[in-house]
């Protein structure tokens, strides 16, 4: 059975959705802030995780509102929330590909207290949760998503590279990062132990999937409005 859902505003598992991303935002930002542990977080905003996380909170809690309230400003939606999503699913990808073996690794290692369950939980709400409720929400009720073009799915990737711009910077000017010894975040982008080749190769690659990924999400969507007809949003039951 096809279902058509209208656009989040309009439809109760829309605004089901948006409320528990911006939940899921809140507490995962405010744990991995160490904010349960007693303990502030310096140098926060250098992980590009905190940031996709923000993105995502400011999206649904003060941006969405006002492109839906605004008709001039409808048109604009399909293309910021599939920036949103993609940002955010990369956020996902790369902990869960690239990351999680060596975070997994030390937390078999740790005990088991308070700091490491908040630890746990927090990797879970801003590295999982938040990310396919996300997913979730911008394929069920995204609306005008028919919309989307091949250079939307460049046009996202702005949101990593201005992040690595950013953080190349950073590093090369700033001290280490406070409880690290690494001015880079990222072991992947630690341009002293891997070298500027393998760090530019690295990040070529890393771009390209980003570009790849785009596309195909792009000509998934297509080919599903072609086959199943148009809407603004389409969900099989």
């Amino acid at each position: 059975m096809l279902v058509v859902i209208p656009p989040a505003p309009f439809g109760r598992l829309g605004a089901v959705l948006s409320a528990l991303i911006v939940v899921a935002c809140l507490v995962g930002l405010t744990m991995h802030k160490d904010f349960y542990a007693g303990r502030p977080r310096r140098g926060f905003f250098l992980y590009y995780t905190n940031l996709s996380n923000l993105i995502v909170l400011l999206y649904f809690s003060l941006i969405a509102p006002r492109l839906y309230a605004r008709a001039a400003l409808r048109p604009l939606i399909a293309h910021v929330e599939f920036a949103v999503m993609m940002s955010i699913m990369l956020t996902a990808v790369v902990f869960d590909r690239v990351l999680m073996p060596a975070v997994f690794a030390q937390m078999r290692r740790a005990q088991r207290t308070r700091d490491f369950f908040i630890v746990l939980a927090d990797n879970v709400f801003i590295h999982y949760l938040v990310p396919w409720l996300t997913f979730a929400y911008w394929l069920l009720c995204g609306p005008q998503k028919g919309t989307l073009t091949a250079a939307d799915a460049g046009l996202w990737t702005l949101i990593p590279l201005g992040y690595l711009a950013c953080v190349l910077q950073y590093a090369r000017r700033g001290p280490c990062i406070p409880e690290t010894d690494s001015p880079y975040p990222y072991p992947f982008l630690d341009v002293r132990r891997r070298g500027a080749t393998g760090v530019t190769l690295t990040c070529a690659g890393m771009l390209a999937a980003c570009l790849g990924c785009g596309l195909l999400a792009v000509l998934l969507l297509r080919a599903g409005f072609f086959v199943f007809g148009g809407g603004h949003a389409l969900l099989l039951i």
